[in-house]
C-alpha cells in the first residue's frame, strides 16, 4: 500500500523533473549553439536574398515584355525587399551579438539565449519564403499585361492641335456618354478634320472610367475585312489561326468582344457601307464611323451624326497664322492673307496647306499668285473634296522647288491608303528614276531624299510614317497627288487593292510612265503589258498574282524601275522575261523565286540597285559579274550556298554589299569540286561603304577599309585602319573585360574612336570599364553622341574620371539592367572622386535613360549640382539612388521627367526647394509605359546622326552581320556563337 501511494506521488514528480530537464537541455542547446544559429541564419538570409534577385530579374524581364508579376509574386517581393530583412536582423548586430554582463567579464547568457531562439524561429521562417521564392521559378512568375484600355495615337494628321474643335469633342462626347445611343457618325469632307477629332477622343478617354476598352482601327477606301479583324484582335491580344476564313475569325471577334464590358470601336474612314457583324463586332459594341458620305451614315444606321463643318473665320486665322507665321503681320501681306484664308472657305488642310508652303514667304507677288490660283481652280474633279483643298494642295505642289521633288512626291502616291513607305524602297526608285542625281554617292542621294522628304512634311504634303524610316501620305493628299500624277507630264497610274487588276483603257494605258499594282490577289496577267513610254512599274505585295508570258514585259524596253516584291514563288515570271529590260537600273526581287535562272539576269548592264533579300538564289553566278554598274546588292536572308569567284571583285563601283548570313563558305571547295569566292575580293572593293557578311573564322577577315567594315580582335587593334568609323555595336561577347584598352603597344589605335558617334553595348557579362588607359588623346570619343549600355553587370561605372574629360558631345546616355552599376561618374577605383567641375559635366547630355540599376546610388560622388541641357529624364527601378543632382536651371530645357511616384517624392534634393522647380515636368512612369518606346525611339531619332556603323565582335565566334536600317541606313554586326549557330 505505502508503494502504492508512493508511485502516485513520485510519478507525476518524475514527470516534471524530465518535462524540465528535457527543456533545460534545450534552453542549453540554444546557448552552445548560439553561434551556429547566429550563422545559419545569416546564411539563410544571404539564401533568401540570392533567391529573390532571381525572381526580381526575371520580372524585371518579363516587364520589359510587357509582362506582369502574379499578385502572389509580388506580394512575396514586398516581404523580402532588403530592407526588410535588414530590419529584421537588427538585433543580431555586433553589440548584441557579442553582449556583455558583470562589466564584461562575461557573456550576457539571458541575451543569448533569446537571440538564438529568435534566430531559429527567423531561420525557418526565411527558409519557407526561400521555398516559396524557388517553387516561383518553377510554376511561373509573370503573366502577359492586360491590353491597355486606350492605346495612345500619336497623330499623324496635318493639322495636329492647333484647333481644340471643343464644341465638337463636346458634342461627341456627350452621344458617347449617353446610353440610349449605340453608334454615332462622324461626317464630313475629306480633310476638313474627322480624323484630328476621333484621335483626340480617342486619347482623351485614357483614364476615364466611361469605356473598359477604346480600339481605333482605319479601314480606307478599299477596306480589307481581314485587316480590320487583325487590327481589333490585336487590341484584344486575340491571336487567329493561322489558316482561318473571315467567317471563323469574325465569330472569334463577336465571342470575346461580348465577354468585354463597355467597349468603344472607332472605324476611321469608311468609304462604303460596312457590315460590323461581318467584322465580328457585336450589338454591345458603341461605334464611330468617320466617312466623307452621309449615305454611309444611313444605310449604316447610325443613330447620332455629327456633321464637322468647316472653320469659323477666328479658328480660319488662328490655324493660318500658326503655320505661315509672323510673316502674316505685315502690313502689305496681312489684307492678302486674309484673302487667302477666306477663300479656304474653312478646310483645315487647305488652310495648313497654303500656309505652310507661304512661310517665310514676303514677297507679295507670290501672295498674289496664290490669291490668284484660289480664285480660278483647274482642278474640281475629285469627288467629295472641297475644290478649295484640291486647289491649295495643287498651288503647294507647284511651289516646289524642282522636278526632283515633285516626282519624290508623287511616288508616294503608288503606295495604298495609310501605307507605311519606306525611305530605302524610295531612294531606290529615285535612283533609278533618277530623281535622285547620281553625281555622288548613295549616301549622298539618301541625303538628298531626306532633304526632300523634310520639304515636303513641312509643306504638309507629307506625315512622318508609323514605322522607323518611313513616310505617309493623308489620304486626302493622295487623292490629289494621284489626279497630279494622272496628267500626261507625268503619266502615274494607280490601282491598288481591292480584288483584280483594273487596266485602263490600252490607249490611254500606252501613254503611262509609272503603273502600281498592289495588294491584289487572284488573278493572272496573260496580256503583254503594252507602255512604250513605262518607266517605273510596281507589281508588289500581291497574293496569288500570276504573270503569264514570258513576253509580258517585251514592249517596256524604257523600263528603268520594277519591283516585284513579295510576289508568290510560284506565280513568279521568269528572269528570261525580265532580261530583255536592258534599261533597268533599280530591280526588287525581294522574296522571289529566282535561283533556276539568275545567270540571265548578268545582262542588264545598266541595273545600279539589284536587291534578292529573302529570295530563293542558290548560286552567285559568274555572269552577275557583268553588272559592272552595280552600286547596291542586297543578298539579306537569301539561300546562298554558291559564290562563283572572280565576280565580286568585277563589282568595283559597289557600295552596298548585303550578304547572306548564312552563307560562310568563303575559301571552300564545293563537293563538286569547285571553289567558292574567295574574302580577298571584297577587299578590292574600294568604294564600299556598307557590308553585311557571314564569317566563321574571326582570323580570316578581310582588311577592308571601310566605314562600316571590320571585324575586330578583343584589344581593338584592327580598328586602327578604320578611320571614318561612326558607330560601334558590341553584344553577346562574354570575354570582353575593357571595350577599349589602351597602353604604349596600341596607343596609336586611338585616333580611330575620333570619329565614333554612338556607342551600343548589350550583353557584355565580364565588362568592366569602357575605358582602360592612360588619359586619352584630343579627339578621342570627341564626337560620340550617343551611348547605351544594356544588361552589362560587371560594370560599376560608366565614365571614368579620365574617360569623362574627352566626352563633351554626348547628347543621349541610356544604361538599362546592369545591377553592379554604382555611379555614373567614377574614378580609375571605387573610392576615387573624378576631378574638375561637376556642373560641366555632360555638357550637351539632353537625353538621359537610367532602367532597372538596383545598386546605383548615385549619379557621382559629391553634392554640386550639375546643369546639363537635359531636355527628357527617364527613371525607373533605381530603388537605391536617393540623390540626383539637378541644378534649378536644367528646368528651362527639360521637357519630360518620367519616373516612379514613389521613387521622386522620396528623393533627397540638395534644396528641397528644388523638387517644386521639377515638379511641374514629373509623369508617372506606369501610367505611359506604352509611350516610352516612342519616348526612346524619337529621343534617339531626334539627334538626326548618320548612323553609319555598327561592329560586334567576340572570342570563338560566327560573327554574323545583320543590316538593320534605321533613319540614314546603318548595319549591326552581331555575334553568335558557332555551337548554337
Amino acid at each position: 500500500m505505502a508503494l502504492e501511494i508512493l508511485a502516485i506521488v513520485v510519478t507525476p514528480i518524475n514527470e516534471v523533473v524530465k518535462c524540465l530537464f528535457g527543456s533545460l537541455k534545450q534552453q542549453i542547446r540554444y546557448l552552445t549553439s548560439y553561434n551556429t544559429n547566429i550563422q545559419n541564419l545569416r546564411s539563410q538570409v544571404s539564401e533568401l536574398k540570392l533567391t529573390r534577385e532571381g525572381v526580381q530579374t526575371r520580372v524585371e524581364a518579363a516587364q520589359r515584355n510587357l509582362e506582369e508579376p502574379f499578385p502572389n509574386v509580388q506580394k512575396w517581393l514586398e516581404d523580402t525587399t532588403e530592407e526588410k530583412l535588414d530590419e529584421q536582423l537588427r538585433d543580431f548586430n555586433e553589440a548584441n551579438i557579442n553582449k556583455k554582463c558583470f562589466k564584461g567579464l562575461c557573456p550576457d547568457l539571458s541575451s543569448r539565449l533569446r537571440l538564438s531562439k529568435q534566430a531559429v524561429r527567423m531561420t525557418e521562417t526565411f527558409h519557407t519564403l526561400q521555398e516559396k521564392g524557388n517553387d516561383f521559378l518553377v510554376t511561373g512568375i509573370t503573366h502577359q499585361r492586360p491590353p491597355p484600355n486606350v492605346e495612345f495615337v500619336r497623330s499623324t494628321t496635318i493639322v495636329e492641335n492647333v484647333l481644340p474643335r471643343d464644341s465638337l469633342m463636346k458634342d461627341l462626347m456627350k452621344a458617347l456618354k449617353d446610353s440610349n445611343i449605340g453608334s454615332i457618325g462622324v461626317q464630313g469632307m475629306g480633310g476638313i478634320g474627322k480624323t484630328t477629332l476621333v484621335e483626340k477622343i480617342n486619347n482623351e478617354l485614357d483614364g476615364h472610367k466611361l469605356f473598359n476598352k477604346v480600339i481605333m482601327v482605319i479601314v480606307s477606301k478599299d477596306p480589307d475585312l481581314m485587316k480590320i479583324q487583325d487590327d481589333v484582335a490585336r487590341r484584344l491580344r486575340l491571336k487567329f489561326e493561322p489558316i482561318s476564313t473571315k467567317e471563323e475569325r469574325a465569330n472569334r471577334l463577336f465571342e470575346r468582344l461580348e465577354a468585354e464590358e463597355k467597349v468603344l470601336i472607332i472605324l476611321d474612314d469608311v468609304w462604303k457601307p460596312l457590315k460590323v457583324d461581318k467584322v465580328g463586332l457585336p450589338g454591345g459594341c458603341k461605334l464611330i464611323v468617320t466617312t466623307r458620305m452621309q449615305e454611309v451614315c444611313v444605310q449604316m444606321k447610325l443613330q447620332k451624326i455629327i456633321k464637322v463643318e468647316p472653320l469659323s473665320k477666328v479658328e480660319s486665322w488662328v490655324l493660318f497664322e500658326s503655320k505661315a507665321g509672323d510673316v502674316v503681320t505685315l502690313p502689305n501681306l496681312k489684307p492678302i492673307a486674309e484673302k487667302i484664308v477666306e477663300k479656304c472657305k474653312g478646310s483645315p488642310l487647305a488652310i495648313a496647306a497654303l500656309g505652310s508652303t507661304l512661310t517665310l514667304v514676303k514677297e507679295e507677288y507670290v501672295w498674289n499668285n496664290a490669291l490668284s490660283v484660289l480664285s480660278n481652280p483647274t482642278r474640281n474633279d475629285l469627288e467629295d473634296i472641297m475644290p478649295e483643298v484640291v486647289t491649295s494642295l495643287s498651288f503647294s505642289f507647284e511651289r516646289l522647288e524642282s522636278l526632283e521633288i515633285k516626282k519624290c512626291f508623287l511616288f508616294c502616291c503608288l503606295f495604298p491608303e495609310d501605307y507605311n513607305i519606306n525611305l530605302r524602297d524610295l531612294r531606290d526608285y529615285g535612283i533609278g528614276e533618277r530623281f535622285l542625281k547620281v553625281g555622288g554617292t548613295l549616301d549622298n542621294a539618301s541625303d538628298k531624299l531626306l532633304t526632300f522628304i523634310k520639304k515636303l512634311k513641312d509643306c504638309c504634303l507629307l506625315l512622318e510614317g508609323d514605322k522607323e524610316n518611313s513616310v505617309k501620305m493623308h489620304d486626302v493628299v493622295r487623292d490629289v497627288a494621284i489626279c497630279i500624277g494622272g496628267d500626261a507630264e507625268y503619266g502615274f497610274f494607280v490601282n491598288v487593292g481591292g480584288g483584280l487588276i483594273k487596266f485602263p483603257d490600252s490607249d490611254d494605258l500606252k501613254e503611262k510612265k509609272r503603273i502600281s499594282f498592289m495588294k491584289h490577289s487572284n488573278d493572272v496577267l496573260r496580256d503583254p503589258l503594252e507602255c512604250p513610254q513605262l518607266k517605273s512599274l510596281l507589281i508588289r505585295e500581291n497574293d496569288d498574282i500570276r504573270i503569264d508570258q514570258e513576253s509580258f514585259f517585251e514592249d517596256n524596253k524604257s523600263l528603268e524601275v520594277l519591283d516585284l516584291r513579295g510576289m508568290p514563288y510560284r506565280f513568279m515570271p521568269t528572269p528570261q522575261s525580265i532580261s530583255c529590260l536592258t534599261n533597268l537600273k533599280t530591280l526588287h526581287l525581294v522574296g522571289c523565286d529566282v535561283s533556276d535562272k539568275i545567270s540571265l539576269l548578268g545582262g542588264l548592264r545598266k541595273l545600279e540597285i539589284l536587291k534578292l533579300s529573302n529570295s530563293k538564289v542558290k548560286t552567285l553566278p559568274e555572269e552577275i559579274g557583268n553588272l559592272v554598274n552595280l552600286r547596291s546588292l542586297d543578298l539579306n536572308r537569301a539561300e546562298l550556298s554558291f559564290v562563283a569567284p572572280n565576280v565580286i571583285s568585277k563589282l568595283s563601283y559597289l557600295e552596298e554589299f548585303y550578304m547572306s548570313q548564312q552563307y560562310t563558305e568563303w575559301d571552300t571547295m564545293t563537293s563538286g569540286g569547285e571553289y567558292n569566292a574567295s574574302l580577298k575580293e571584297v577587299e578590292l572593293l574600294s568604294r564600299l561603304s556598307r557590308l553585311t557578311i557571314g564569317i566563321k573564322d574571326t582570323k580570316t577577315e578581310p582588311n577592308v577599309s571601310c566605314k562600316s567594315v571590320g571585324v575586330l580582335a578583343l584589344d581593338l587593334v584592327a580598328l586602327r585602319d578604320l578611320k571614318q568609323l561612326e558607330e560601334l555595336d558590341v553584344s553577346g561577347c562574354d570575354d570582353i573585360e575593357y571595350l577599349i584598352g589602351i597602353d604604349e603597344s596600341n596607343k596609336d589605335s586611338q585616333d580611330s574612336f575620333n570619329t565614333l558617334k554612338k556607342i551600343r553595348l548589350v550583353n557584355l557579362k565580364g565588362m568592366k570599364k569602357i575605358y582602360h588607359g592612360p588619359t586619352p588623346s584630343t579627339g578621342f570619343f570627341g564626337q560620340l553622341r550617343i551611348l547605351e549600355v544594356y544588361d552589362c553587370n560587371q560594370i560599376k561605372n560608366i565614365f571614368s574620371a579620365n574617360l569623362l574629360l574627352a566626352i563633351k558631345r554626348l547628347e543621349y546616355l541610356c544604361v538599362w539592367d546592369c545591377s553592379s552599376l554604382k555611379e555614373i561618374v567614377g574614378g580609375e577605383n571605387e573610392d576615387e572622386v573624378p576631378a574638375g567641375d561637376h556642373s560641366c559635366l555632360l555638357p550637351q547630355l539632353k537625353t538621359l535613360e537610367l532602367i532597372d540599376l538596383r545598386s546605383l546610388t548615385s549619379f557621382y560622388k559629391g553634392d554640386i549640382p550639375i546643369s546639363c541641357p537635359l531636355e527628357k529624364i527617364y527613371v525607373r527601378g533605381c530603388r537605391n539612388l536617393k540623390k540626383f543632382p539637378l541644378a534649378p536651371q536644367t528646368a528651362s530645357h527639360l521637357q519630360t521627367f518620367r519616373a516612379e511616384t514613389d521613387w521622386f517624392d522620396a528623393l533627397e534634393w540638395a534644396d528641397q526647394s528644388h523638387q517644386a522647380i521639377f515638379q511641374p515636368f514629373f509623369e508617372e512612369v506606369c501610367r505611359s509605359f506604352i509611350l516610352f518606346f516612342f519616348f526612346v525611339f524619337t529621343s534617339a531619332l531626334h539627334l538626326g546622326l548618320i548612323l553609319i556603323e555598327n561592329i560586334q565582335f567576340c572570342t570563338d565566334t560566327l560573327i554574323l552581320i545583320n543590316t538593320v536600317y534605321n533613319t540614314n541606313f546603318f548595319l549591326t554586326y552581331e555575334c553568335t556563337d558557332t555551337k548554337s549557330s
